[in-house]
Protein backbone atom coordinates (compact mmCIF):
# COMPACT_ATOMS: atom_id res chain seq x y z
CA UNK A 1 0.00 0.00 0.00
CA UNK A 2 1.55 3.45 -0.33
CA UNK A 3 1.87 5.98 2.10
CA UNK A 4 -1.40 7.58 2.63
CA UNK A 5 -0.06 10.10 4.70
CA UNK A 6 1.66 11.37 2.06
CA UNK A 7 -1.71 12.76 0.71
CA UNK A 8 -2.21 15.08 3.56
CA UNK A 9 0.87 17.40 3.22
CA UNK A 10 0.26 20.79 5.13
CA UNK A 11 -1.30 23.84 4.14
CA UNK A 12 -0.76 27.94 3.97
CA UNK A 13 -1.25 29.23 7.52
CA UNK A 14 -1.80 32.48 6.59
CA UNK A 15 -5.09 32.04 4.19
CA UNK A 16 -6.86 35.35 2.25
CA UNK A 17 -10.28 36.52 2.92
CA UNK A 18 -14.02 36.83 1.12
CA UNK A 19 -13.92 39.27 -1.16
CA UNK A 20 -16.17 42.33 -0.52
CA UNK A 21 -19.35 40.76 -3.19
CA UNK A 22 -18.95 37.59 -1.48
CA UNK A 23 -19.26 39.04 2.00
CA UNK A 24 -22.42 40.96 1.21
CA UNK A 25 -24.38 37.69 1.14
CA UNK A 26 -23.34 36.83 4.80
CA UNK A 27 -25.63 38.24 7.97
CA UNK A 28 -24.17 41.04 9.50
CA UNK A 29 -25.76 40.26 12.87
CA UNK A 30 -23.87 36.71 13.14
CA UNK A 31 -20.66 36.84 14.79
CA UNK A 32 -18.49 33.36 14.76
CA UNK A 33 -15.33 32.49 16.04
CA UNK A 34 -14.00 29.29 14.65
CA UNK A 35 -12.00 27.30 17.61
CA UNK A 36 -9.20 24.88 16.14
CA UNK A 37 -5.42 23.46 16.62
CA UNK A 38 -2.56 25.22 14.96
CA UNK A 39 0.21 23.24 12.74
CA UNK A 40 2.29 23.57 16.73
CA UNK A 41 -0.66 21.91 18.34
CA UNK A 42 -1.81 25.78 20.14
CA UNK A 43 -5.63 25.98 20.21
CA UNK A 44 -6.24 29.25 17.98
CA UNK A 45 -9.35 31.28 17.79
CA UNK A 46 -10.09 33.24 14.22
CA UNK A 47 -13.22 34.70 11.86
CA UNK A 48 -14.14 31.61 9.75
CA UNK A 49 -13.00 34.35 6.62
CA UNK A 50 -9.40 33.25 7.94
CA UNK A 51 -9.83 29.27 7.52
CA UNK A 52 -9.82 29.14 3.45
CA UNK A 53 -6.83 27.54 3.36
CA UNK A 54 -6.03 26.06 6.72
CA UNK A 55 -6.20 22.25 6.25
CA UNK A 56 -8.14 21.56 9.46
CA UNK A 57 -8.62 18.26 8.33
CA UNK A 58 -5.12 17.41 8.88
CA UNK A 59 -4.75 19.30 12.74
CA UNK A 60 -5.01 17.14 15.73
CA UNK A 61 -8.99 17.48 17.84
CA UNK A 62 -9.22 19.72 20.21
CA UNK A 63 -10.00 17.61 22.66
CA UNK A 64 -11.22 13.58 23.07
CA UNK A 65 -14.69 12.58 23.54
CA UNK A 66 -15.33 11.41 27.07
CA UNK A 67 -17.71 9.37 28.75
CA UNK A 68 -19.91 10.42 31.84
CA UNK A 69 -22.73 9.58 33.80
CA UNK A 70 -25.94 9.40 31.78
CA UNK A 71 -24.51 9.75 28.03
CA UNK A 72 -26.54 7.75 25.75
CA UNK A 73 -24.12 6.97 23.11
CA UNK A 74 -20.91 5.00 23.36
CA UNK A 75 -17.14 6.43 23.05
CA UNK A 76 -15.61 4.46 20.23
CA UNK A 77 -12.83 5.41 17.56
CA UNK A 78 -11.85 4.10 14.25
CA UNK A 79 -8.68 3.76 12.60
CA UNK A 80 -8.55 5.81 9.47
CA UNK A 81 -6.45 3.72 6.61
CA UNK A 82 -7.02 6.80 4.22
CA UNK A 83 -4.71 9.08 6.62
CA UNK A 84 -2.82 6.76 8.81
CA UNK A 85 -4.54 8.50 12.10
CA UNK A 86 -6.97 7.48 14.46
CA UNK A 87 -10.48 9.40 13.93
CA UNK A 88 -12.85 9.73 17.33
CA UNK A 89 -15.87 9.35 17.44
CA UNK A 90 -18.63 9.97 19.85
CA UNK A 91 -21.22 7.44 19.12
CA UNK A 92 -21.60 4.28 16.85
CA UNK A 93 -23.49 6.56 13.94
CA UNK A 94 -20.65 8.41 13.67
CA UNK A 95 -18.08 5.68 13.51
CA UNK A 96 -19.71 3.98 10.66
CA UNK A 97 -19.78 7.17 9.33
CA UNK A 98 -15.66 7.47 9.45
CA UNK A 99 -15.42 3.98 7.87
CA UNK A 100 -17.73 4.91 4.76
CA UNK A 101 -15.55 7.85 4.11
CA UNK A 102 -12.57 5.79 5.15
CA UNK A 103 -13.68 3.20 2.00
CA UNK A 104 -15.11 6.97 -0.13
CA UNK A 105 -12.23 6.76 -3.14
CA UNK A 106 -12.65 10.63 -2.96
CA UNK A 107 -11.86 11.21 0.20
CA UNK A 108 -8.09 11.86 0.99
CA UNK A 109 -7.95 13.03 3.96
CA UNK A 110 -10.52 13.37 7.13
CA UNK A 111 -10.92 13.75 10.87
CA UNK A 112 -12.59 14.22 13.76
CA UNK A 113 -13.25 16.90 16.87
CA UNK A 114 -10.86 19.55 15.29
CA UNK A 115 -12.86 22.64 15.03
CA UNK A 116 -15.51 24.33 17.16
CA UNK A 117 -17.78 27.13 16.00
CA UNK A 118 -18.65 29.46 18.46
CA UNK A 119 -21.38 31.53 17.37
CA UNK A 120 -23.68 34.73 18.95
CA UNK A 121 -27.13 35.80 17.00
CA UNK A 122 -29.73 37.93 17.61
CA UNK A 123 -29.34 37.46 21.66
CA UNK A 124 -27.99 33.84 21.42
CA UNK A 125 -25.30 31.81 21.69
CA UNK A 126 -24.02 28.31 21.27
CA UNK A 127 -21.33 26.19 19.89
CA UNK A 128 -21.46 24.30 16.70
CA UNK A 129 -19.54 21.00 16.89
CA UNK A 130 -19.24 19.42 13.24
CA UNK A 131 -19.02 15.91 12.75
CA UNK A 132 -16.29 15.15 10.44
CA UNK A 133 -13.42 17.88 8.24
CA UNK A 134 -12.59 16.06 4.98
CA UNK A 135 -10.84 16.93 1.80
CA UNK A 136 -11.54 15.31 -1.67
CA UNK A 137 -8.90 13.92 -4.29
CA UNK A 138 -9.81 17.38 -6.26
CA UNK A 139 -9.02 19.73 -3.16
CA UNK A 140 -12.50 20.74 -1.86
CA UNK A 141 -12.48 20.99 1.67
CA UNK A 142 -15.58 19.28 3.31
CA UNK A 143 -17.78 20.17 6.56
CA UNK A 144 -19.79 17.05 8.17
CA UNK A 145 -22.15 17.89 10.64
CA UNK A 146 -23.80 15.61 13.00
CA UNK A 147 -27.44 14.76 12.23
CA UNK A 148 -29.16 17.15 15.15
CA UNK A 149 -32.55 16.17 16.70
CA UNK A 150 -32.21 19.48 18.64
CA UNK A 151 -35.08 22.06 18.91
CA UNK A 152 -32.57 24.80 17.72
CA UNK A 153 -30.92 22.79 14.60
CA UNK A 154 -32.74 24.84 12.17
CA UNK A 155 -30.18 27.64 14.13
CA UNK A 156 -27.49 25.43 13.94
CA UNK A 157 -27.79 24.70 10.33
CA UNK A 158 -27.65 27.94 9.25
CA UNK A 159 -24.56 28.71 11.62
CA UNK A 160 -22.85 25.82 9.62
CA UNK A 161 -23.92 27.55 6.66
CA UNK A 162 -22.85 30.82 7.46
CA UNK A 163 -18.82 29.85 8.25
CA UNK A 164 -18.80 27.36 5.33
CA UNK A 165 -19.69 30.39 2.76
CA UNK A 166 -16.65 32.73 4.57
CA UNK A 167 -14.34 29.66 5.02
CA UNK A 168 -14.83 28.16 1.80
CA UNK A 169 -16.14 24.83 2.79
CA UNK A 170 -18.39 22.54 1.23
CA UNK A 171 -21.35 21.06 3.42
CA UNK A 172 -22.00 17.14 3.39
CA UNK A 173 -24.54 15.52 5.20
CA UNK A 174 -23.47 12.90 7.36
CA UNK A 175 -24.08 9.56 5.60
CA UNK A 176 -24.27 5.95 7.35
CA UNK A 177 -23.96 2.67 5.29
CA UNK A 178 -27.31 0.90 5.89
CA UNK A 179 -28.15 -2.93 5.10
CA UNK A 180 -26.19 -5.17 3.49
CA UNK A 181 -23.54 -2.71 2.55
CA UNK A 182 -22.76 -1.60 6.18
CA UNK A 183 -22.05 -5.58 6.74
CA UNK A 184 -19.87 -5.55 3.43
CA UNK A 185 -17.94 -2.97 4.77
CA UNK A 186 -17.62 -4.28 8.23
CA UNK A 187 -16.29 -7.38 6.37
CA UNK A 188 -13.83 -5.41 4.26
CA UNK A 189 -12.42 -3.36 6.94
CA UNK A 190 -11.11 -5.89 8.76
CA UNK A 191 -8.17 -5.86 5.91
CA UNK A 192 -7.76 -2.32 5.05
CA UNK A 193 -4.37 -2.48 7.37
CA UNK A 194 -0.99 -1.91 5.32
CA UNK A 195 0.09 -5.42 6.35
CA UNK A 196 -3.09 -7.24 4.24
CA UNK A 197 -1.62 -5.21 0.86
CA UNK A 198 -0.52 -7.52 -1.56
CA UNK A 199 3.07 -6.48 -3.37
CA UNK A 200 2.66 -5.19 -6.91
CA UNK A 201 3.48 -8.25 -8.44
CA UNK A 202 1.45 -10.39 -6.06
CA UNK A 203 -1.73 -7.90 -6.45
CA UNK A 204 -1.38 -8.08 -10.93
CA UNK A 205 -1.45 -12.28 -10.11
CA UNK A 206 -5.01 -11.90 -8.40
CA UNK A 207 -6.46 -8.80 -10.58
CA UNK A 208 -5.42 -11.22 -13.75
CA UNK A 209 -7.62 -14.12 -11.91
CA UNK A 210 -10.64 -11.74 -11.28
CA UNK A 211 -10.49 -10.13 -14.80
CA UNK A 212 -13.82 -12.11 -15.01
CA UNK A 213 -16.28 -12.28 -12.52
CA UNK A 214 -15.82 -15.58 -10.44
CA UNK A 215 -16.63 -16.64 -6.49
CA UNK A 216 -13.78 -14.90 -4.05
CA UNK A 217 -12.80 -18.48 -2.57
CA UNK A 218 -12.53 -19.65 -5.81
CA UNK A 219 -10.32 -17.31 -7.11
CA UNK A 220 -8.29 -16.90 -4.17
CA UNK A 221 -7.72 -20.87 -4.10
CA UNK A 222 -6.24 -20.84 -7.31
CA UNK A 223 -4.01 -17.77 -7.24
CA UNK A 224 -1.34 -20.64 -5.58
CA UNK A 225 -0.84 -17.72 -2.86
CA UNK A 226 -1.49 -19.59 -0.36
CA UNK A 227 -3.11 -18.58 2.72
CA UNK A 228 -2.65 -14.65 2.63
CA UNK A 229 -4.31 -15.03 -0.66
CA UNK A 230 -8.10 -14.10 1.13
CA UNK A 231 -6.66 -11.40 2.66
CA UNK A 232 -4.83 -9.84 0.04
CA UNK A 233 -8.73 -10.20 -2.03
CA UNK A 234 -10.05 -8.79 0.87
CA UNK A 235 -7.70 -5.39 0.62
CA UNK A 236 -8.41 -5.32 -3.26
CA UNK A 237 -11.90 -5.30 -2.20
CA UNK A 238 -11.81 -2.27 0.28
CA UNK A 239 -9.46 -0.47 -1.86
CA UNK A 240 -11.79 -0.59 -4.89
CA UNK A 241 -9.20 -2.79 -7.07
CA UNK A 242 -11.74 -5.43 -6.74
CA UNK A 243 -15.25 -4.78 -7.10
CA UNK A 244 -18.66 -7.05 -6.37
CA UNK A 245 -22.52 -5.91 -6.14
CA UNK A 246 -23.46 -3.94 -3.53
CA UNK A 247 -26.82 -5.03 -3.38
CA UNK A 248 -25.77 -8.22 -2.44
CA UNK A 249 -24.50 -9.43 1.18
CA UNK A 250 -20.52 -9.69 0.49
CA UNK A 251 -19.56 -13.61 1.58
CA UNK A 252 -16.89 -15.77 0.50
CA UNK A 253 -18.58 -17.25 -1.86
CA UNK A 254 -19.54 -14.03 -4.06
CA UNK A 255 -18.79 -13.27 -7.63
CA UNK A 256 -16.26 -10.07 -7.47
CA UNK A 257 -14.21 -8.78 -10.63
CA UNK A 258 -10.88 -6.72 -11.35
CA UNK A 259 -12.52 -2.70 -10.78
CA UNK A 260 -11.24 0.04 -12.64
CA UNK A 261 -8.65 2.02 -10.29
CA UNK A 262 -8.53 5.71 -10.02
CA UNK A 263 -4.56 5.18 -10.33
CA UNK A 264 -2.04 2.83 -11.08
CA UNK A 265 -1.10 2.15 -7.39
CA UNK A 266 -3.04 0.11 -4.94
CA UNK A 267 -5.26 2.71 -3.50
CA UNK A 268 -8.21 2.90 -4.93
CA UNK A 269 -10.48 3.50 -1.53
CA UNK A 270 -9.70 5.92 0.62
Amino acid sequence: MANRNSRCTCGQEQPGRLAPDEQAHLPADMDVQVHYRSAAGRTVVHEPSLLRDIPLEERAPLSEPHAYRGRRSILTNWFCATNGVTVWCSSTVQMDAAMLLDFDPDIVCFQSGVAELHWRYEGRQGTVRPAFFARTRDGRRLVIPHRSAARAAWLEERVLRHTAAAAGWQIRPLQVPGGVLHSSLRSMAHFRGAEFAPEAETRQVLLDIFAVPRPMQEGAAVSGLGLQAAGHVWHLLWTGALVFDRTLPLLPTSRIWAGTSIDDSSEGNG
